[in-house]
């Protein structure tokens, strides 16, 4: 009989693991995939130039303590999003504008003006303590700007915002949502930032995955049990027992799941769930949360004048950033397809949604048919709701009305279950930070549930 058994070997489980074995409880953990990490894959590339990071890749050492102690302390390398040069905004497949990055593109003075009023209203929303109130959780977050003023363009930004953080469409999420959301990773302006104020600050030299193998590591893959998906989780009172498909079964005192709330449902869990909690459960979704990674032989967008950073209305691309790392000879662009357009995109064949990444690239950056634009060494595109053990991503999102209505019992533990994620933290959710932070705090619940209940076995 095992104190704890977790279920996923994802930044938030492996922390969990790992915290409750210092805390001296016994530990297993069960993860589907062949690999730990979850929505943290890094794949080498062929040029052995280094790894395309097709999920999470961003952090900051000054902001993100729990991610950085681990870089340090595995002695890993970073480099920092390169923002020098000229950025383009895609407003129509016709039309483009450049400007310097950083500064809001060239509208009409109206128009800036009313999205620095849009802007700003939110980063004091999302500065508040608490929760944001329900009003504004029966409201989607389209129809929440619209009612502060926002012009066209402003609207279409703010969807744009939508999309790049959470692969949704403004209207499908509550402005309360997205303003919880801002504020638990220190503002909209942190969350939007590239630079050391924000959270795309610093990537990986050789890949973030690197930091869930050193958890797992010190977790001992004696405890970690790879390929093994999960049938059902039984709450016997005393304990739980978790059977994998291929007829294993673990025992332990607790458990704690650490898979996105939306796939709850897709285990056998019995007793099944509180009612609340089945349907505030049951109600997230995943976004649409999408990657292509064009790789080059070398960075021909800079000796045009462009720092690789580009957003586009029009799509399938909404948003990309020069993700190379120089020192490894690495040069590509890293092209998010969320959203609407990321659906659109999921559903083409791989060479289609290739090839239309790949003409976009070249039309934002005006190169011709000559140009390296069309002559990538190396393209991965990862669709992250083809993923079984994923769904989407980032963090699950709440119907309307749902993240104030259940508050009271979202992420909190049931019987002998523990529920850890990205999506519970309250600091930097949807970041590797954020899984690190609930995965702790996680432990401490079971620890000392533990400690009230000493085992009679």
């Amino acid at each position: 009989m095992l104190d704890v058994l977790v279920i996923g070997a994802g930044f938030s489980g492996l922390q969990a693991a790992y915290s409750a074995q210092q805390a001296g409880l016994s530990t297993a953990v069960v993860e589907a995939r062949d690999r730990v990490g979850g929505k943290i894959w890094s794949v080498p590339l062929a040029s052995g130039r280094g790894y395309a990071e097709l999920g999470g890749a961003w952090i900051n050492n000054s902001l993100q303590p729990r991610v950085w102690k681990y870089v340090e302390r595995f002695g890993l390398e970073v480099v920092t999003q390169r923002l020098e040069g000229t950025a383009v905004m895609q407003e129509t497949q016709d039309s483009r504008l450049e400007f310097p990055f950083g500064v809001s593109p060239d509208w009409s003075e109206a128009e800036k003006n009313n999205l620095a009023y849009i802007r700003d209203h939110i980063q004091a929303e999302s500065l508040k303590p608490g929760l944001p109130s329900a009003q504004d959780d029966n409201v989607s977050l389209d129809q929440y700007v619209r009612n502060l003023g926002a012009l066209p363009k402003v609207a279409n930004m703010v969807n744009l915002w939508a999309r790049v953080m959470h692969g949704v469409e403004s209207t499908e999420e509550s402005a309360a949502w997205f303003i919880d959301y801002c504020c638990r990773n220190k503002g909209l302006l942190a969350i939007r930032a590239d630079d050391s104020t924000g959270g795309q600050y610093m990537r990986f030299k050789d890949g973030a995955q690197s930091i869930a193998e050193g958890i797992a590591r010190l977790v001992g893959a004696q405890n970690i049990h790879l390929g093994s998906p999960v049938a059902s989780v039984n709450e016997h009172g005393s304990h739980v027992s978790v059977v994998t498909r291929d007829g294993r079964t673990f025992n332990a005192r607790k458990c704690i799941l650490s898979i996105p709330s939306t796939m709850y449902k897709e285990l056998s869990i019995t007793p099944g769930l509180p009612q609340p909690v089945q349907e505030v459960t049951d109600g997230t979704v995943l976004g649409d949360y999408n990657k292509a990674i064009v790789c080059y032989d070398r960075p021909w967008w800079r000796s045009e004048g462009f720092n690789g950073y580009f957003a586009s209305y029009a799509g399938p691309v909404i948003l990309a950033r020069d993700t190379s790392v120089d020192e490894r000879n690495h040069f590509s662009l890293t092209c998010f397809v969320n959203g609407q357009p990321g659906r659109d995109w999921s559903k083409l064949c791989p060479h289609e949604r290739r090839a239309v990444v790949i003409k976009q690239i070249a039309k934002i950056f005006k190169a011709d048919a000559n140009s390296e634009a069309f002559r990538p060494i190396e393209v991965f595109d990862q669709v992250w709701k083809h993923e079984e053990f994923s769904r989407g991503a980032l963090a699950p999102i709440h119907a309307l009305g749902h993240l104030t209505k259940y508050a009271s019992v979202y992420g909190k533990p049931v019987g002998n279950l523990h529920f850890v994620g990205t999506e519970y933290s309250t600091e930097w959710k949807g970041y590797m930070e954020g899984a690190l932070c609930s995965g702790e705090r996680g432990a401490r619940e079971v620890v000392e549930a533990v400690k009230k209940v000493p085992s009679k076995l």
